[in-house]
């Protein structure tokens, strides 16, 4: 696919090298690092302030090479990152992700996602540390690069030895393997035995590169997504060729469809380059 193309060209990351070493920087900083905007274009090692479950802030350190597309932060990871962060923590001393989303009640258990096309794990990092048990894929050898970033963390959980089945716990992250174009996992089937076999929010920044791609995003929300209950934040650079498609797509095949406005980004990270819907699941 061109999605597996890409993430073999051993000179992806060169355009980043260029951009860093180029004349004439912008005088404006700004949090983007994408088409030559901000003043910092220190890849390698990318730092983000989130907060925590206990009240507290943390710094995630999120290790980049950019050897492949997938193991460099982009920029929508974050804006989506610090947008739930921001709903989260709306007149609240403590996050909650829950109250913030109109999410269906957990009961006793914790906030059960899964994150598609995770990539650095920046975005499933965060969203541990605001206390969402996470389960987060990626494909190929990414997922290495995935659970290393989890692991230096501190957020990660090891699967159980058969590499399948996931023990939801809040605040923590399991990383795995998921093929969108080969998908042998069921819903129940990435489940440890005794949890309820339920995401009750899926979410992906940044998957749309092509239309084969969001096609492919599309479909793994329904194949993972429970009718009437699972919601999805799903965040797209707006330049990207896949993008049109979500923008045609999501309003036929799922309720409740909604465009995030710019006021609900957190005000230290805004741009119009992207979007972000939030929608849910058709009932049964």
């Amino acid at each position: 696919s061109i999605m597996t193309v890409l993430r073999q060209r051993p000179l992806f990351g060169n355009l980043e090298k260029a951009l860093a070493s180029r004349k004439n920087p912008p005088t404006k900083p700004t949090w983007e690092r994408e088409k030559g905007l901000g003043l910092q274009f220190d890849f390698g090692e990318y730092r983000l302030k989130i907060a925590t479950a206990e009240g507290s802030q943390d710094e995630v350190v999120i290790y980049e090479d950019c050897s492949m597309i997938s193991t460099r932060v982009w920029d929508c990871s974050v804006l989506t990152a610090k947008y739930l962060e921001n709903i989260a923590m709306k007149d609240r001393k403590l996050p909650d992700l829950r109250l913030s989303l109109n999410l269906p009640s957990t009961g006793d258990r914790p906030l059960q996602v899964l994150e598609l096309g995770a990539g650095t794990g920046l975005l499933s990092v965060c969203l541990a540390k605001l206390g969402a048990a996470v389960l987060s894929t990626e494909y190929g050898n990414s997922v290495k690069f995935l659970k290393k970033n989890c692991v230096d963390n501190e957020v990660e959980v090891p699967t159980a030895a058969d590499g399948e089945k996931w023990t939801p716990t809040p605040g923590r992250v399991t990383s795995c393997e998921l093929d969108w174009f080969n998908a042998n996992q069921t819903l129940e089937s990435m489940f440890a035995e005794g949890h309820e076999t339920v995401f009750d929010l899926i979410v992906v920044t940044d998957c749309s590169l092509t239309q084969k791609d969001s096609q492919g995003v599309l479909e793994m929300i329904h194949k993972f997504g429970t009718n009437g209950h699972t919601r999805a934040v799903l965040g797209a650079c707006k330049e990207r060729e896949g993008t049109p498609y979500c923008f045609e797509n999501i309003p036929k095949e799922f309720k409740n469809v909604k465009t995030v406005p710019e006021e609900d980004y957190h005000p230290d990270y805004a741009s119009s380059r992207y979007v972000i819907w939030t929608f849910e699941m058709l009932p049964p």
